[in-house]
């Protein structure tokens, strides 16, 4: 005996299942008045919705077949029973006690020639475990269907010319990112899942659109971009969604509009060269010199962790500085004071200028909340003190600053972070820190750095 045949066969020999999964127990052996008044009662079924378009392409070949349990007692529809409903009421718009949706299938069958012998294109078996098997195909693995993302809806939109302008320029855009001179396994990841939506919400926004001077043409169809350095900026934007970076303290998916104006705005030089140095070291070599790309949807972050730097201030660290001598302290940290494991470096150089990037920060801070200036007599344990009290003030967790208070409260032989030990690199004539040990420093007080400059920026607005 065959496992399954095709048939066609007529509406009026098809049979609502009660025993679909869509009803609860409590439908069983019920009436099909009462299955098909449960579908239209249920507004999840979007039964009217599925009618309209059903009636709209009815002149179009039947896509998906139903699937029936044949029985002595007639054809029952195991799987397309919401179809089903919708075929029997086009036939007979009385099946329902619905007023308002009957009248809608009275307008719609008045649409198309249809009745009780119009015939359904049907799987037929009669063996119900082979039906179970198609059912479950379907509706637990998708007939292992791969659904389709914005990219790919709009780009069919764009083949068939029916794309809206939001398509449109996410087809350009995807263009401009499979022609960048980066990994292709870059490209794949950022337009895909995990991704892909943190991508959009900072390139399809209105700060991006003014910021790279984005614009289609009279026929509406093709993107110009004023920004010259557009290229490298989204290789930049990339990069930092790739790394699941923040910015101001907030993961990209959850940035509003002026953090990705602040982002964007931020985004230079410097910031595209770093990019660059990422995108090279994510490129690895194996044994038979085939290029291989490392970018690990599981990790946070391409580059090793803190002690294998060559600089104090890890290339990922990102903080918006806007008073010019504090910032060009961070750059210098940042970007020019080696603190590797060669002869070049210069720790004593980076632990002083550390230091003075505490100090001044938390000066700037005060003198940008209510004219407060801290006098000469003021010690950093004070200061840091006042700062972390106002920073509270403002919103922030207090969980967030055990870092920083070790360094006010700590004693020299109860933390390495104690402001003893930062005294020491300016005074001591004996004591010289160590790369390791200052690298370890900036990692335990970068959150409270972010913080504070963060806090200062959304004044500023």
């Amino acid at each position: 005996m065959k496992s399954y045949s095709s048939k066609e066969i007529p509406i009026k020999e098809l049979k609502l299942w009660d025993e679909n999964a869509r009803f609860s127990d409590k439908y069983f052996q019920k009436t099909e008045n009462e299955l098909i008044d449960y579908f239209c009662l249920n507004k999840k079924f979007k039964i009217v919705d599925l009618a309209t378009d059903m009636v709209a392409d009815f002149d179009i070949p039947q896509v998906e077949k139903l699937i029936v349990y044949e029985t002595p007692l007639g054809n029952i529809a195991i799987e397309g029973n919401r179809r089903l409903a919708v075929f029997k009421l086009l036939c007979n718009p009385e099946l329902t006690s619905d007023g308002d949706i009957k009248k809608k299938f009275v307008e719609l069958s008045s649409k198309i020639s249809i009745s009780e012998d119009f015939k359904l294109e049907c799987v037929v078996t009669e063996d119900i475990d082979k039906g179970y098997h198609l059912i479950e195909r379907k509706h637990t693995k998708s007939n292992n269907e791969v659904s389709w993302g914005d990219n790919e809806r709009a780009h069919h939109n764009s083949r068939r010319g029916k794309a809206n302008q939001s398509e449109k320029f996410k087809v350009s855009i995807t263009k401009s990112i499979k022609e960048l001179d980066i990994p292709e396994a870059m490209k794949e990841s950022v337009l895909g899942p995990g991704f892909v939506t943190s991508f959009w919400r900072v390139i399809d926004s209105s700060s991006a659109n003014s910021q790279f001077g984005f614009s289609f043409d009279k026929s509406g169809n093709n993107l110009t971009i004023k920004d010259p350095s557009f290229e490298n900026k989204l290789k930049v934007v990339i990069t930092d969604i790739l790394q699941k970076e923040t910015f101001n303290n907030k993961v990209f998916s959850r940035l509003n509009k002026n953090e990705i104006k602040e982002y964007l705005e931020g985004i230079d030089v410097s910031k595209i060269d770093e990019a660059k140095k990422i995108i090279l070291a994510s490129q690895k070599k194996d044994l038979f010199d085939n290029t291989t790309t490392e970018l690990s949807q599981n990790s946070n972050k391409i580059f090793s962790k803190s002690n294998s730097r060559d600089y104090l201030i890890p290339k990922t660290c990102r903080i918006t500085i806007g008073q010019t001598k504090i910032n060009n302290i961070y750059r210098e940290l940042k970007d020019d004071l080696l603190l590797d494991d060669s002869n070049k470096a210069v720790p004593n150089a980076v632990g002083v200028l550390f230091r003075v990037f505490l100090e001044v920060s938390l000066d700037h801070y005060a003198e940008n909340n209510g004219s407060h200036f801290f006098s000469k007599d003021t010690t950093i344990n004070k200061k840091i003190e006042w700062v972390v009290n106002n920073l509270l003030l403002n919103g922030h967790k207090d969980n967030l600053f055990s870092n920083i208070r070790k360094v006010s409260s700590s004693s020299k032989s109860q933390s390495y972070l104690s402001i003893e030990h930062f005294h020491e690199y300016v005074h001591s004539s004996r004591v010289q820190p160590s790369s390791n040990e200052l690298k370890a420093k900036w990692d335990n007080l970068q959150e409270f750095f972010q913080i504070l400059w963060s806090d200062l920026n959304s004044q500023k607005k």
